[in-house]
């Protein structure tokens, strides 16, 4: 099992001293059958005899607060309950009675438990490792079912009251802040954030905390506070990065956009040991989606949020190895005809096969100024969280694609204006049908073709957009938020020089690599290269990385389920 480093840079904000204990106004309800199935005697036997039986005194700890790999844990008797250490007070949130497991995501995910769980009562348990409780759930679909699906309605119950969150307190004019939020929200870790320069909360959470203004960004979790963190910190003190230094596996995916799930759930679920490097986050540009209508099986849609929890969770439930924040450098030729990934820490792996999954970076605009305003008011994807921070505020979004209408869409909803920057005569050529209807029918978007960004203005975030039409007249409007959304260029820099490429630089596959001329040509005689496989070997491409790729989430799925399919056929023969 992957490794992950411990955090040693938190600070803890009540050393010594004494804290306050108080009982939540809004508290989960024990009787909740959704939230606390009990389980039946013939379970709970069956549970007995796979586990181990520890036992609790009253006041004892079962695991703390941001504690990972947490055991799972099956009360047969007593009673326990879960604490929130906030930095004003210990707020308990939550009580687990007999006959119901203890748990929520983390209990998979390996992240930090979200709280601390307590003894109340004289208290006997079965535990098992994430280890011991994937081999049992693969055993027993009925409980897997049931354990997954209350695990992930605990984890929504927890968000939404605000318990356990993370607590990123700086100005909105702030990159730094900007980038760990981003890389949060992302990897699905719940943040709230407080913006100094207007949240009145933020202002008392502070002098609560005796830390200056001056000292932010400031990440609290619990009652530890990261100070002026970079998402590097970040992300090696929330173990995002595995350690997995020199091991073998059958499969990687470089990427874990749609595609690169895919390949980690078919591949894992398969009995393939599996290991996915991804740059930032999990779900790749997907996940930034407010809304995905159009995936098969989701007839009201489903948010890219969402989508990405369900997989990497799936993923995760097969033993797959995630990693984010780890970008693969190079891959080459490694020892016993295995491919060796080279990964930015200086950790490698080696591999039996490659899903190349790497996907597209969102373009940049060329405008004056704009690198600066990155992170502090210009932004590539519009996250959950904008539309509450953008309420009344007047916002522009540049694109004509689908991705740039569904967050048109999203920030309508709280925005007080959204103008939409369109360089071509329509919507109609770049937009799905259903997304253009829902534009027109918004009294607060207004779209404008012929139309391109040409300046923008602030000092220390954005203020105001310059927008120019066709016949070059230049227009200022007063803007929070600039929305870049123009299409993407594929991210191939790993294998650039070792795989073929087409002129616009995405990988070639099939019958293309096998026609590819150079020194990077196809090397075997015997065969020709599967559908989605390079002019190497046992190294595929899908998804949006891939040339003549669809470009829809359904079709990087259907990629990624296609590479596992081929790759067995290179490791059975």
């Amino acid at each position: 099992m992957a490794k992950r480093r411990p955090g040693y840079s938190w600070t803890r904000l009540s050393e010594g001293a004494a804290r306050t204990r108080i009982r939540a106004e809004r508290f989960a309800d024990p009787h909740d059958q959704q939230l606390f199935p009990r389980l039946s005697d013939a379970k709970i036997a069956r549970l007995a005899e796979r586990g181990v039986r520890r036992a609790f005194a009253p006041g004892e700890v079962l695991f703390e607060q941001g504690t990972r790999e947490i055991p799972f844990f099956v009360v047969e008797e007593g009673r326990v309950e879960f604490v929130d250490h906030t930095p004003r007070a210990d707020v308990v949130f939550a009580e687990l009675h007999s006959r119901c497991f203890i748990g929520d995501l983390a209990v998979f995910t390996g992240e930090p438990s979200v709280a601390e769980c307590v003894a109340v009562e004289p208290t006997r348990v079965i535990a098992f490792t994430r280890q011991e409780l994937r081999a049992m759930l693969a055993d027993w679909p009925e409980f897997a079912e049931l354990v997954l699906r209350t695990l992930s309605l605990r984890r929504a119950w927890v968000e939404g009251e605000g318990h356990g969150v993370l607590r990123l307190i700086a100005s909105r004019s702030s990159r730094r802040a900007f980038e760990v939020r981003d890389l949060l929200e992302r990897n699905l870790l719940p943040v709230r954030f407080y913006d100094v320069d207007s949240d009145e909360d933020s202002a008392a959470l502070l002098e609560g905390l005796c830390i200056p203004r001056e000292e932010t960004p400031i990440l609290i979790r619990g009652d530890q506070v990261l100070r002026n963190p970079s998402v590097r910190q970040v992300a090696r003190d929330l173990g995002l990065r595995a350690e997995v230094d020199g091991e073998r596996f059958d499969l990687v995916t470089i990427g874990g956009g749609p595609a690169g799930l895919a390949a980690a759930v078919y591949g894992a679920s398969e009995g393939l040991r599996t290991f996915v490097a991804e740059s930032w986050a999990p779900g790749g540009q997907a996940s930034t989606s407010t809304r995905i209508e159009n995936y098969l099986g989701f007839p009201t849609g489903i948010s890219g949020t969402e989508l990405t929890r369900n997989a990497t969770l799936q993923a995760q439930r097969f033993d797959a190895v995630l990693s984010s924040f780890h970008p693969v450098v190079e891959i080459t030729d490694g020892p016993e005809g295995l491919v060796r990934v080279d990964l930015e820490d200086g950790q490698h792996v080696l591999a039996r096969t490659v899903v190349v999954a790497s996907g597209a970076r969102w373009r940049t605009l060329e405008v004056p100024g704009i690198d600066r305003l990155w992170g502090a008011g210009v932004y590539h994807a519009a996250m959950p969280s904008d539309a509450r921070r953008l309420r009344g505020e007047d916002v522009v979004l540049v694109g004509g694609g689908n991705s740039a209408g569904q967050a048109a869409v999203k920030l309508a909803s709280t925005a007080r204006s959204v103008r939409m920057a369109v360089r071509g005569p329509s919507l109609a050529r770049t937009m799905s049908r259903y997304l253009i209807d829902r534009i027109e029918a918004a009294p607060n978007i207004e779209v404008r073709t012929h139309t391109e960004v040409v300046g923008v203005h602030g000092a220390t975030h954005l203020e105001a957009v310059d927008l120019r039409d066709g016949d070059g007249n230049v227009e200022r409007l007063p803007a929070a938020a600039l929305f870049v959304m123009i299409g993407a260029d594929p991210c191939t820099e790993a294998v650039d020089g070792v795989l073929a490429l087409d002129e616009a630089g995405y990988i070639k596959c099939g019958k293309v690599a096998a026609k590819h001329e150079g020194h990077d040509c196809w090397p075997l005689s015997d065969r020709p290269p599967h559908l989605l496989e390079t002019v190497r070997p046992g190294v595929f491409a899908a998804g949006d990385v891939r040339s003549g790729a669809t470009n829809r989430v359904a079709g990087a799925v259907g990629d990624g389920a296609m590479a596992v399919r081929f790759a067995h056929q290179v490791l059975d023969a």
